[in-house]
Order: structure tokens, then sequence, then C-alpha cells
């Protein structure tokens, strides 16, 4: 999900304070300074990459390792089974997060 924002009009920090305090019960994760994570659990979250003119929120599995999991069974069974697993198990609820979050955080900057 994209969000248009002003340019600079959002700081990184300041969305991440208001997500924390929106979502308790939810892992904030700082990777970089313009990027968080939001993790519910351990296969559920959603990357935010703060930029210029807009706000990306992107669902992801949370962490690293299960990134890694995933991409090393792509290459070890193909694309297929991987894709299946993938579309019936994770991307539902990954998909609900990013949206949950997403919402918040357009009604939030507009």
């Amino acid at each position: 999900m994209k969000i248009k924002i002003t340019p600079n009009s959002v700081s990184a920090e300041e969305l991440k304070a208001k997500v924390a305090s929106q979502f308790p019960n939810y892992e904030i994760i700082n990777k970089n300074k313009n990027f968080f994570v939001v993790k519910k659990s351990n296969t559920e979250g959603c990357n935010v990459v703060v930029r210029k003119k807009s706000i990306a929120v992107v669902g992801n599995f949370p962490t690293m390792g299960g990134q890694m999991l995933f991409a090393v069974s792509i290459i070890a069974l193909g694309v297929l089974i991987p894709l299946v697993v993938y579309l019936t198990a994770f991307q539902g609820k990954i998909k609900k997060l990013e949206n949950e979050v997403g919402a918040y955080i357009q009604s939030e900057v507009n």
C-alpha cells in the first residue's frame, strides 16, 4: 500500500510512536532511519518505509529468518509448492495486517 503525503511532512520517528501507541500489542522493530517493521507474530508483519513524498506499507514476514526460509524453500522446492503454501497459509493474515496498519497511517497523515 502506497500512501501519498506532502513532501517532508511526516517523520519516521513520529509515525513509529503513533503506530506503537495505536497497536500496543504489536512489536515495532527499528531497521533504519526511515524504515521500521510492525510485527504481530513470527509469521505476520509489515514493513513501513517513510519517503519524502510517500509512505509504503508492505506486508511481509517480519523476521529475517522467515524471509530466508521462504527464499531457500523456493530455491529447493521450486516456485510452485512454496507459492501455494504461502498463498494458502500466510497471505491472508499478512494482507489483513498490512491493510489494518495502512488504514491507520492513512487516517493519521491525512
